[in-house]
């Protein structure tokens, strides 16, 4: 692996804009004019060279792709520091998605979760309920409903807003225990993350006498990227390998928790390592898919974090500048990348909340 160097020149300058809605509460909005950082001599990954095909087949599996925080700003910075290249751009499909909640112009994690699993806007700070507190059907339980076996990878706490928005019914997404007992009675089959200070042991074991396979590393969440290693590589694979078993197929949800999580603390050196990290997910999945054509792939965000700006750089040296606006969410449209069976439909403009019931077609599913 390649030394990083990563240098900052100046102060942050700190600018009180007005306000925002954060977890459905208005509250004074940072606006953060930061000097610029420098990120180069990232590690570099090789890329998958083959384009997936588009097709009309019924899809058997789901892959749903979610990079927490990742706009296209974030993607390209990580093109740039992996000398122009990643397994994102090698899905055929490209389109745009939507991000506000019912509650705010800029989501949170939790409603924009909710928005991409459940199909419903809902209100900052929620999960799996509409804005009257009525609970949702995610895509993952329609899924399960049909006959599909279940689950996630993440790298931040298996309760953390994402993945609880695909099995958690709640109005405050920090009341981790009632979070926790619905994850336990979900129809969860991999449960890979963070967690085992938010889980308990007597959950675990029941969650396992179910036949799951549950893996939790870091008492809240996974190291960070720089500090993980190989994990979400290794967790994807593992995942692949248990729910391709199952006759009548599966539905996985893969989230890069942390590319927030570095975003919000305004490192661009992390942020991009996390980017990268993701990506190389994205490649184990595209290799798979190679060998399993009945399968959907949908990456996209929740949202974009950080108003993060790319100032400079070079491609030849895998170097970038960039710079932060804010160490918030921003309300601008993030990427929507699909591949495989019932791929053509996520192209163009699109709500989030579109996202479901475009898996479901392309499962053959009844849409809600």
């Amino acid at each position: 692996m390649k030394n990083y160097l990563v240098t900052q020149w100046g102060m942050l300058l700190l600018l009180l804009v007005g306000s925002v809605a954060v977890d459905g509460k208005s509250q004074p909005s940072v606006s953060i004019q930061q000097a610029p950082q420098v990120v180069n001599n990232m590690p570099v990954h090789e890329v998958v060279q083959s384009v997936l095909p588009v097709t009309r087949d019924k899809a058997r599996n789901v892959i749903l792709m979610i990079g927490d925080g990742m706009g296209s700003e974030h993607v390209w910075c990580a093109w740039m520091c992996n000398h122009g290249k990643l397994n994102l751009e090698r899905l055929p499909v490209i389109g745009f998605s939507r991000t506000r909640s019912a509650s705010s112009v800029i989501t949170d994690s939790a409603a924009g979760g909710t928005a991409i699993a459940c199909g419903t806007k809902t209100n900052n700070g929620w999960l799996g309920v509409s804005p009257d507190g009525k609970e949702c059907t995610s895509v993952m339980r329609c899924l399960e409903k049909a006959g599909k076996q279940t689950g996630f990878v993440v790298t931040k706490a298996v309760t953390d807003a994402t993945p609880a928005s695909f099995y958690a019914h709640s109005t405050d997404r920090y009341k981790v225990a009632d979070i926790a007992a619905d994850l336990v009675n979900s129809g969860c089959r991999v449960i890979i993350g963070g967690g085992t200070a938010l889980v308990s042991p007597k959950q675990i074991a029941a969650l396992r006498d179910k036949g799951a396979l549950v893996r939790l590393e870091g008492e809240k969440d996974c190291p960070p990227a720089s500090r993980r290693g190989n994990f979400l590589e290794r967790s994807v694979s593992e995942a692949l390998a248990t729910l391709e078993k199952h006759p009548d197929g599966f539905f996985l949800m893969i989230e890069g928790s942390q590319i927030d999580t570095a975003a919000h603390a305004r490192d661009l050196h992390e942020m991009v390592l996390e980017t990268l990290d993701f990506d190389r997910a994205v490649g184990v999945v595209l290799r798979w898919m190679q060998s399993h054509p009945d399968t959907l792939l949908v990456i996209t965000a929740d949202h974009q974090t950080s108003g993060l700006s790319l100032l400079g750089g070079s491609v030849e040296k895998e170097e970038v500048t960039g710079s932060f606006a804010t160490h918030r969410h921003s309300g601008v449209a993030v990427p929507v990348y699909a591949a495989g069976a019932g791929a053509a439909a996520f192209g163009g403009i699109q709500e989030n909340t579109e996202l479901k019931n475009k898996i479901l077609r392309a499962c053959g599913l009844p849409t809600e």
